[in-house]
């Protein structure tokens, strides 16, 4: 078992195509540097080393990575690939891997902090979520166009036993590298450590860390920066109420 005293390294993740985006929204701006910067700025807090993962292309512009301690590495064609692309880069004496994304700009140094405590304290890993504050029903599409839904009967409230898992996640190491051999695929590392008995722990997450994931939510994401900013500039501490955070500069 790796030392959980030692070193955190932290991957983040941007290789994306941008498919549902319409264009790799890495790249684009939030509040004058391209977004995957403010994830990268936000975890050297709480990190002895970053690995970013970007298109495998060579069509990316890594303006701004370029620092002492960032690594650079190309992706591959599935998010478990670009993961593995970065647990290659991350040394081997790494205690504690923490895997984040580009789509999670907003997160603060806070949050990185407190899912890698839980993963000293003994958690295999650890996650953010939010509870669910709507209700949420299974639905099926009506026939026809317009692409309408109709509820399905019977559908099982799941606010209780639910929550929105967002990113920063904390990983014991060596487990991650271990549910990683053999090149699985999977939507997400936590699956894998769950499907392997792993003990996972939920830290409450930050309802400003919204997932980027259409231009609609890139302008929200401009607008919650632009708002905490002005609270720095006014001496006003980073608490009000969209949840607890840190702008990333």
């Amino acid at each position: 078992m790796s030392d959980r005293g030692g070193p955190v390294w932290t991957i983040v993740l941007a290789a994306g195509g941008g498919t549902r985006f319409g264009g790799r929204k890495q790249f684009f701006d939030l509040g004058g540097e391209p977004l995957v910067a403010h994830p990268v700025r936000a975890a050297w807090a709480a990190s002895d080393g970053i690995v970013v993962v970007l298109p495998g292309d060579g069509d990316s512009d890594p303006d701004g990575l370029a620092t002492p301690g960032v690594l650079t590495v190309p992706g591959g064609a599935s998010r478990a690939e670009s993961v593995r692309a970065g647990l290659a880069t991350v040394p081997r004496d790494a205690a504690i891997i923490v895997v984040t994304d580009a789509a999670h700009p907003l997160a603060s140094a806070d949050l990185y902090r407190r899912v890698i405590a839980e993963v000293r304290a003994g958690a295999d890993a650890a996650v953010p979520g939010l509870p669910l504050t709507e209700v949420v029903k299974a639905v099926r599409p009506e026939p026809g166009p317009g692409g309408t839904e109709r509820l399905v009967a019977g559908a099982s409230l799941v606010r209780e036993t639910h929550r929105l898992v967002q990113t920063p996640h904390a990983f014991r190491a060596d487990l991650l590298r271990a549910v990683h051999a053999g090149a699985p695929e999977a939507v997400e590392d936590s699956a894998m450590v769950t499907a392997a008995g792993g003990r996972i722990v939920v830290v409450p997450g930050e309802p400003a860390n919204i997932h980027v994931t259409t231009p609609d939510e890139l302008a929200m994401a401009r607008l919650l920066l632009t708002h905490v900013r002005q609270m720095r500039s006014e001496g006003e501490p980073d608490e009000y109420g969209t949840g607890r955070v840190r702008a990333v500069r």
